[in-house]
């Protein structure tokens, strides 16, 4: 499963779901229920949970082992002092290294190719209509002619920030990543699959570039204003996203960030008695989801608009579907209903399992889903003991999508976007 193949984008589980006799298929209109045993050790069953108890929900320590020796799955939130800010991150267009295979790293040798002017441009329509107070760009030569693209006419200029550079790969960068893989072996393959414990000429880049992702916040959030756009690359952003959710170094990998992909955070200083905080809106926006051949978590409310299975159904088009299920809540239910009736959908019965299983399967997955199994889902894929709870804004009808390209306790899997909401954008 690919999002890399978008130009623009076996441990148990402790909630075992397991399929109703009701199953979902063409034409049909029931849809398949998934429901959760109340035995699961888990301090409350679903059908108590609410999305403000999610974060109560404890994920056995066993089965999210940590990787290597770096054992740090979190990392302290930065403080907002100042008014509140919303935050939007992009990553550069495709660059002639990127096109090219080679690692690029904080080298400054690449340029944007055509596709990533373009790539650029199509940003710079989609935020045209949008203020910024502030806009903050990497120096790099990539990074810096999409940001001029992006910013467009807007005043203020730019500011140039060193510490938004893309990771430092020392010997690394440069190489095809075939030669790099061909001449470092294992240390090519821990940097691949372990990357947290990465270490090349006597460096550390993920836990350097983690400690640097603090200095971004402290700049950031020092801006004027209250809007904010940063342009950059895609592991300093990941670093930047994970701060912002308390996420440490061993999450590296597992935030997509696409070429010209949109991430929104919302930064919340702190009132009275309530902490400050962040609040993730959407991750690696682009103007086409990654559907196909990954796990597509649709987002359920109760009391959801009636025009929101259309503009679901219209979303997904002709794509070939292989699975489609649902989590316990009726609003879930109700909506697949409606989704399949429109598409003509049709599904084998499956055998009972884990949810992640389930989730795993070959081909595109879809399930419709309150934003508690979302939540769980988003924090299993992350290694966490529970779900992000209130740092995360889903949006009734936004996709979540996950690429289970691999276990999910190695760095195959990968969170490819979070409430993704444009097909919805004709609603608002």
């Amino acid at each position: 499963m690919g999002v890399g193949c978008n130009p623009w984008h076996n441990q148990p589980d402790p909630l075992p779901f397991h399929p109703t006799k009701k199953t979902l298929r063409k034409g049909g209109t029931e849809g398949e229920r998934l429901s959760i045993p109340a035995d699961t050790g888990c301090p409350h069953t679903p059908l108590s949970l609410t999305s403000e108890r999610v974060h109560s929900m404890r994920i056995s320590g066993a089965s999210r082992h940590l990787l290597g020796t770096y054992k740090s799955h979190s990392t302290s939130i930065p403080i907002v002092k100042a008014a509140d800010k919303r935050v939007t991150l992009v990553r550069h267009g495709q660059s002639t290294w990127n096109e090219q295979g080679r690692i690029q790293g904080s080298s400054n040798l690449s340029v944007l190719t055509s596709k990533g002017e373009g790539q650029a441009e199509i940003t710079r329509k989609i935020l045209q209509g949008k203020y910024f107070d502030t806009g903050f760009r990497s120096p790099l030569a990539r990074a810096s002619r999409t940001a001029d693209v992006v910013w467009s006419s807007r005043p203020p200029e730019l500011i140039d920030l060193w510490e938004l550079r893309e990771i430092d790969l020392f010997s690394f960068e440069g190489l095809l990543k075939h030669e790099g893989e061909e001449k470092y072996g294992d240390v090519y393959t821990t940097w691949k699959t372990n990357p947290a414990n990465f270490e090349i000429d006597g460096k550390f880049p993920v836990r350097e570039l983690w400690e640097r992702g603090t200095k971004c916040w402290e700049t950031i959030l020092k801006a004027e204003g209250t809007d904010i756009l940063v342009v950059a690359h895609n592991a300093v952003n990941q670093a930047v996203v994970a701060h912002a959710l308390g996420l440490g170094p061993a999450c590296f990998r597992r935030l997509a960030q696409s070429n010209c992909g949109l991430t929104t955070f919302t930064c919340i200083p702190s009132h009275g008695a309530e902490p400050a905080g962040f609040v993730l809106e959407q991750l690696n926006q682009t103007p086409a989801p990654p559907l196909h051949g990954n796990t597509v978590l649709v987002c359920a409310f109760d009391g959801s608009d009636e025009e929101i299975a259309p503009a679901i159904a219209t979303a997904f088009g002709a794509e070939s579907v292989d699975c489609v299920l649902c989590d316990n809540a009726a609003s879930s239910s109700s909506l697949a209903r409606d989704v399949a009736t429109l598409l003509r959908w049709e599904t084998p019965t499956r055998s009972s399992g884990s949810l992640i299983d389930f989730l795993k399967s070959p081909g595109t997955t879809v399930m419709f889903a309150e934003s508690y199994t979302i939540d769980f889902v988003v924090g299993s894929v992350l290694q966490l003991d529970e779900g992000l709870g209130s740092r995360l804004r889903l949006t009734p009808g936004g996709f979540t999508i996950i690429d289970f390209d691999g276990d999910v306790d190695d760095y195959s899997a990968t969170i490819a976007c979070l409430n993704y909401t444009a097909h919805l954008s004709e609603l608002e």
